[in-house]
């Protein structure tokens, strides 16, 4: 009996040591099970400013709430936003255009001058009176270098109306290329009085000076009609083309044969300078009613 309580003593002992033992090894069993499973989990969600709706409000800030471009920078802009070429730019444009048919324009016309002068010097070279005589005399020596003249004239102005054809089409092209708009070409814009440009005019003082370049002016553009027909009347009567540097008021003795159409210049000469004496000397009374000085225009 006493033996039964020893082993039985004995026993409680090595259980009571196994316990914890056993207890402890679990422990460290679940322990090794956890960071395994932790090691077998995805890895965590990186959060960005989209996924905390930080982008959509940026988006809807206002133009002063938005992060200002480096200095220096160039902003990129649309299509939308790049700006129209202004008034000034169309101004410019048709002012060239303006010019360049002005030119060509120019040029036709004075063909239709020379070809015109050309088919009555011909006429003139072939005219006979019901006689059969000739108005002129020896009207070869005459003519024939006039008409010489004439063609070396057209020839040079065919060249011009090349010319001017060319630059208007270059001009074209390069409307074109800079990406304006084709109706700048008609475009009348630069015969419009500029507001931006227009500055008032300094009152001008109408002394002495004045006066007499406002003579000057009738003079000019009375010359440029009377010069012509003193170079036309100087090649008849003389029977040669002006010389560079001859005056064509250098006029040879009229004799007979005289051609008719120096008679006609005569007349038109002697009206325009009658017109142009008569217009100078109504500007002489007005300036003297302004309080110009009737010495001024001795």
């Amino acid at each position: 009996m006493k033996i039964l309580s020893i082993l039985l003593i004995l026993v409680s002992t090595l259980w009571l040591s196994f316990v914890p033992c056993q207890a402890q090894s679990l422990a460290d069993l679940a322990h090794k099970e956890r960071e395994k499973r932790d090691g077998q989990r995805s890895p965590s969600k990186v959060f960005t400013n989209e996924d905390l709706n930080y982008g959509s409000s940026r988006s809807s800030a206002t133009p002063a709430e938005e992060v200002s471009e480096p200095e220096g920078s160039k902003p990129i802009r649309s299509k939308a936003e790049v700006p129209v070429s202004n008034e000034d730019d169309e101004r410019a444009w048709s002012k060239r255009f303006i010019e360049a048919k002005a030119r060509l324009q120019q040029a036709k016309n004075q063909s239709q001058i020379l070809q015109a002068k050309l088919n009555e010097l011909n006429l003139n070279l072939l005219r006979a009176n019901p006689q059969g005589q000739s108005e002129v005399y020896d009207r070869e020596h005459l003519y024939l270098p006039l008409i010489a003249q004439t063609r070396e004239q057209i020839e040079k102005n065919k060249s011009d109306i090349a010319a001017a054809e060319q630059a208007l089409e270059e001009l074209k092209e390069e409307l074109r290329k800079g990406g304006r708009p084709v109706s700048w070409q008609n475009s009348q814009l630069s015969l419009q009085a500029d507001d931006k440009a227009r500055k008032p005019d300094a009152p001008k003082i109408k002394d002495q000076r004045y006066w007499q370049e406002q003579l000057s002016i009738i003079d000019k553009r009375y010359a440029a009609q009377i010069d012509p027909l003193l170079e036309e009347r100087f090649q008849l009567v003389n029977r040669r083309p002006v010389k560079e540097g001859e005056s064509t008021t250098t006029i040879g003795t009229l004799g007979l044969g005289v051609p008719p159409r120096v008679i006609d210049i005569d007349v038109q000469i002697k009206d325009l300078t009658q017109k142009r004496d008569q217009e100078k000397a109504a500007l002489v009374e007005q300036a003297i009613r302004e309080g110009a000085l009737p010495g001024w225009f001795r």
